[in-house]
């Protein structure tokens, strides 16, 4: 599951170089107030597209979830195991799925996330394991898991990690998106930069 972050680029790069694993990669192209969809959406172009020339081939998809005529703003991790689970299903032979989850990136009230979104997932799938879809199991992995966020900044390719989008209130310019320099995801990024002493 594949968003054009760090974490999620990690991910790939990982399951690229480190396995000979087949892989379908998908990104959920999630509309939202947030105005996010856009500039995620050229990120995984470039990424993909940088990651199938210089490393190994591998399936690509996409889907689309539109939330913008909502206030608030959806769960995330819900929609990546609803999605997640079609994604298995659509694929003979899934017996995988990866996800670019840190350890430290959950918060006491987060802690429980890969556990409810398992569960969401395995509600899911259960429906389909009824009507003889797919494969008796499929087993949620977390590659990066244990790795901090500069960590991961570190073992991407410098051109790479350009290429990845944070920023979840980005600025529409002319020549694509300014990052908001006060959201979450962007403060960790300059904190990474720091670290590294490297360009955010």
């Amino acid at each position: 599951m594949f968003s054009g972050g760090l974490d999620s680029t990690a991910v790939l790069v990982r399951l690229l170089t480190e396995s000979n694993d087949e892989l379908r990669v998908h990104h959920i192209r999630m509309a939202n107030r947030e105005g996010r969809a856009d500039a995620e959406q050229r990120a995984v172009e470039s990424i993909v597209s940088w990651c199938q020339a210089r490393y190994r081939p591998f399936r690509y998809s996409e889907s689309g979830l539109d939330f913008s005529d909502l206030n608030a703003i959806p769960i995330d991790y819900l929609s990546v195991a609803f999605v997640a689970c079609q994604v298995a299903i659509d694929t003979p032979g899934c017996g995988r799925i990866a996800v670019g989850t840190l350890a430290r990136d959950l918060d006491e009230i987060k802690r429980s996330v890969c556990a409810s979104q398992r569960r969401v997932f395995s509600a899911i799938y259960e429906c389909y394991r009824a009507r003889k879809v797919g494969e008796p199991s499929v087993e949620w992995v977390y590659p990066v898991y244990a790795l901090t966020k500069p960590q991961i900044a570190a073992i991407l390719p410098p051109e790479l990690r350009a290429m990845t989008w944070s920023c979840r209130r980005p600025a529409r310019i002319a020549d694509g998106f300014r990052p908001c320099g006060i959201c979450k995801p962007c403060r960790a990024r300059t904190d990474i930069a720091a670290a590294l002493a490297i360009s955010a």
